[in-house]
């Protein structure tokens, strides 16, 4: 029976892989440019993928096996998610996030303030894990101090989402960071470690520019805007050098290559101990936080938006797009669609600098169109497997599509987001702030100069650590 049934399905050729492919990719990407979620575009580029699958002749439990197979591969990933957003809950109930912010509004000085504008938002993005979070709350904050310092607001709105985003490319709580991880099926932290390759250049190079631009600064900082958000933190929560002892054992255990989901676990389990001892919470009232999200009324807005967050409900979004690209991926998988497309590929872009060109335009065309989510998890499916081939570690692609998928997002001028950002920043426009907004731009370009020279291209089987310069041999 079986073998008549394979014998009833047409043969893959490049031409109706060509379909399979970019057909549920299009429905996806026009669905989201007029306005639908990803998560729907996806369900609905699923779904046109099921129909292709039985054109084909593939029967449903075929189908339903192939999407199972993607689910399974996606499902230790999803569970880490989960574990990320109820891991910042009790980092905010515990004190340990919002002690890491107040100390953090302490390196404010007037000589060094614009990229101090870079430097603090992106603490705060890796601590909390979120760019929008700290574009609105200390953002705002920096972006009224500007003018009265003779700097225009638009640079600084430049140097607060700079930093912001490199706390979203950088931070393990970030939705990007754990979506290009997971998708290319990396460890998160060794993600994070490849990452450093260009990360860091281009931080230093924003850095110099940064401080350049603001050497004629003048005046002081009218302290009111900071006071405001220091004793609203200080006022909320016991603030102490102890919070911080959850961060480092997560740290600790992660350096020690303890798996990510005990890690994640203990972080998880010291936050609520120290939410009990020094924040006087109770036991029950943290496992609604950690379901639900940590709140409060601070009664200082600022604090309210920066802290309100987190929690296993904050993530089932994230995870509903992981599960039905899961599924996608699956189908593309074992319908044989990306084994042919990539094969016909790979007989042009034979070399490692050229598959990670295929995934650097990818990523750019559909995050110009589809945005982040989808700019990263459509080129991990279709280049992971070759990226084994040609004996690339797949934390080289997973830090390709954060350098261009989670990157680009911040300067695309007909992003709403984008758009929002100006207007939260002080009404600037995005022709004002996108060209002082330099790491984004920065990204993509360092990412290809490293893919063609091999810094920090690792051979598949290669321990990840962080050489400056190291390069493939």
């Amino acid at each position: 029976m079986s073998e008549k049934k394979s014998q009833k399905r047409k043969e893959m050729t490049a031409g109706r892989a060509f379909v399979g492919f970019f057909v549920p990719i299009m429905v996806l990407i026009v669905l989201i440019a007029m306005g639908a979620e990803v998560t729907i575009g996806a369900l609905a580029a699923l779904f046109v993928m099921i129909g292709f699958c039985f054109y084909m002749g593939y029967d449903w439990s075929y189908i339903d096996k192939a999407m199972s197979e993607g689910v399974r591969q996606i499902a230790t990933a999803a569970m880490i998610m989960l574990l990320v957003g109820c891991m910042v809950a009790v980092w905010m109930s515990s004190g340990t996030i919002p002690t890491l912010l107040y100390y953090g509004m302490k390196i404010i000085t007037p000589n060094l303030f614009l990229p101090i504008c870079f430097i603090l938002p992106a603490f705060m993005a890796v601590c909390a894990g979120t760019s929008w979070g700290a574009i609105s709350t200390i953002g705002v904050v920096l972006c009224g101090m500007a003018e009265g310092l003779g700097i225009p607001v638009a640079m600084a709105a430049g140097a607060v989402i700079s930093g912001a985003f490199f706390g979203d490319k950088m931070s393990p709580l970030s939705d990007t960071t754990l979506l290009a991880s997971s998708s290319c099926e990396v460890p998160l932290f060794t993600h994070i470690k490849s990452m450093w390759y260009t990360t860091i250049p281009g931080t230093v190079i924003c850095l110099v520019i940064y401080t350049i631009l603001g050497l004629r600064a003048s005046g002081s900082i009218d302290v009111a805007a900071v006071s405001e958000l220091s004793n609203g933190l200080s006022s909320s929560f016991h603030i102490s050098l102890l919070h911080i002892i959850p961060v480092v054992l997560v740290l600790v255990l992660s350096v020690r290559q303890v798996p990510a989901f005990i890690a994640f676990g203990v972080g998880i389990g010291s936050g609520i101990l120290w939410s009990m001892i020094f924040q006087g919470r109770g036991f029950v009232e943290n496992l609604g936080y950690i379901m639900s999200g940590f709140s409060i009324e601070s009664g200082v807005e600022a604090v309210d938006s920066l802290v309100n967050r987190g929690g296993f409900s904050s993530m089932l979004s994230l995870v509903g797009i992981l599960l039905v690209l899961g599924m996608l991926s699956g189908l593309f998988s074992e319908s044989n669609v990306l084994t042919v497309l990539v094969n016909k590929l790979s007989r042009k872009l034979n070399t490692p600098g050229t598959i990670l060109l295929g995934v650097w335009v990818s990523s750019l065309i559909i995050c110009l169109i589809g945005g982040q989510y989808p700019a990263i998890a459509i080129p991990a499916v279709a280049f992971k497997d070759v990226c084994d081939d040609m004996d690339i570690h797949r934390c080289v692609l997973s830090r390709t599509l954060e350098d261009v998928g989670t990157m680009v997002a911040a300067v695309i001028p007909w992003s709403a987001w984008v758009i929002g950002y100006g207007v939260v920043l002080g009404g600037v426009t995005v022709g004002q702030f996108i060209p002082f907004t330099f790491l984004p731009m920065l990204c993509p370009i360092i990412t290809m100069i490293h893919n063609f020279l091999g810094i920090g291209l690792f051979h598949k089987n290669d321990e990840v650590k962080y050489r400056p310069l190291w390069r493939r041999k």
